[in-house]
């Protein structure tokens, strides 16, 4: 059975009705009911069969999985999100947030499993449009400032990517000619050999900027920022990996095919190079950010920048084990990051409100004085996001930085720079959060869903460090299959 299919569809039918009626904690109630069904369906992926256009590999299956965990982790904690808010916005606009909310999940989960390269650009196309809305939903000045500058950037680089993706179905007509196989992730891997690599290397750059700005690479950028800091803080948890893993992902399948024209003796460029210059001006350009960012949401905005420069600058490295860290480092970065804004939500209600302009470093400090379980969770989250040791991140950048000092180690020197400029400026703000003195009157309850924080936290480490035996495997089968 396509369980896939059912997966893409569950959202989209989810959206229908949470937009047609109900009160905003019935809707936000739905929500995760229907978060929880799509959870069970993508790990349902992994037993399914699929063909055609939605034809789902392993490694999709896995980021669709963590996806669906990270899509209900955030339904859960919207209920008291939305309880506490709900005189914010008229019910009909709570109504339009449950909508957008199933239908980011649902476009991300298109996106992964579709093997062909224009249904890839549709979902990235509709997840766009739906961040666009979700953004802008409190209707402030800063919220719309911040939509607007989402939506142009955004539409600029879909319509790289567009172009882009124009041009590799160009390439492909010597090896496939004209119809859906030439369309195909599948058939172009098989084919990339034959296919015309001045082409497939326009074609790249087009993609590359496209795509790397929903991925959030230099110098496409700057929408990221403020959209983490604009719109309901659970549909940013969604945004703060999701849609960015897509990316990412069609970055490294494109990626393939570049690499294996040139391999065969073709005409296409190396890919190396554009990557792993994006890959450090993304992570150099966050360590010189992050100094100037008074609010929580938009700093790890930052984070969420130098982690996508992180796995990109590994993709440019190559080889399958540089793969391999790429993508372990972008599952433990989806996990701790959507963890880590789940306790800043439960942070900023311990203020009073978790609404946009709430979560700012000084408003924030003094977390133990409030409640001893939150700040050392959000502690804890803030220094693995550091990437020093015992970090789950840690492994990952180990892996990535072992392999740079082997394959090119002249650019070994700029990316341990750079990690450590980061590290040393995330580490800075975890003593004042958890410390500084604080004007709370009474340590004040955790909330019910704090240990949801906990379990994103016990994940990261468990696959950092314990490495189960069937993840590896199928990193690895997927590293060797896109070196």
């Amino acid at each position: 059975m396509n369980f896939a299919l059912f997966a893409i569809g569950l959202p989209f039918v989810a959206a229908a009705l949470l937009g047609l009626a109900g009160t905003p904690r019935q809707g936000a109630i739905g929500n995760a009911v229907a978060s929880l069904a799509l959870f069970g369906l993508t790990l349902a992926v992994f037993w399914g069969h699929s063909a055609g256009l939605v034809a789902v590999d392993p490694l999709a299956a896995l980021f669709g999985t963590v996806s669906g965990f990270v899509g209900l982790t955030a339904a859960l904690v919207n209920i008291g999100y939305v309880s506490a808010d709900t005189a914010r916005m008229p019910a009909q606009r709570w109504r339009l947030y449950h909508a957008l909310f199933q239908i980011v999940l649902g476009t991300t989960l298109l996106g992964l499993y579709a093997d062909n390269v224009g249904l890839l650009w549709a979902a990235m196309e509709g997840g766009t449009i739906a961040m666009t809305l979700g953004v802008s939903l409190y209707r402030t000045p800063t919220g719309l400032e911040a939509a607007w500058k989402y939506f142009i950037l955004g539409g600029v680089g879909i319509g790289l990517a567009l172009f882009g993706t124009m041009l590799v179905y160009l390439a492909a007509q010597p090896a496939l000619g004209p119809g859906f196989a030439a369309m195909s992730f599948t058939a172009l891997s098989a084919h990339a050999a034959h296919m015309d690599g001045a082409l497939l290397t326009l074609a790249f750059v087009f993609i590359l900027f496209g795509y790397g700005t929903k991925a959030a690479l230099v110098p496409l950028h700057g929408w990221l920022p403020d959209a983490y800091a604009e719109g309901p803080a659970p549909l940013t948890t969604a945004l703060s990996g999701l849609l960015i893993n897509v990316a990412l992902l069609a970055i490294l399948r494109f990626r393939h095919l570049m690499q294996a024209n040139a391999a065969a003796g073709g005409s296409a460029m190396p890919p190396g190079p554009f990557l792993l210059s994006l890959g450090l001006a993304s992570l150099f350009l966050a360590a010189f950010s992050f100094s100037r960012r008074r609010d929580a949401r938009r700093f790890f905005g930052f984070s969420s920048i130098e982690q996508s420069g992180i796995s990109a600058f590994a993709f440019g490295i190559g080889g399958p084990v540089a793969i391999f860290g790429g993508l372990l480092h972008m599952v433990l970065h989806t996990l701790l990051k959507s963890g880590l804004f789940l306790a800043l939500i439960r942070a900023a209600s311990l203020r009073g409100s978790a609404s946009p302009g709430n979560y700012g470093f000084s408003h924030l400090r003094g977390l133990l004085q409030a409640n001893k379980k939150v700040g050392w969770l959000l502690g804890a989250c803030i220094f693995a996001l550091t990437g020093l040791p015992p970090s789950g991140l840690f492994a990952s950048e180990f892996i990535i930085i072992s392999q740079t000092i082997k394959k090119n180690p002249y650019m070994s020197l700029p990316l341990g720079l750079g990690l450590l400029l980061c590290a040393v400026a995330i580490s800075r703000n975890i003593g004042p959060l958890l410390f500084a003195p604080a004007s709370y009157e009474k340590p004040k309850p955790a909330g019910r869903d704090a240990w949801l924080v906990g379990l994103h936290l016990v994940l990261v480490f468990v696959v950092a460090f314990a490495m189960p035996g069937p993840l590896v495997n199928l990193l690895s089968h997927a590293a060797e299959t896109l070196q």
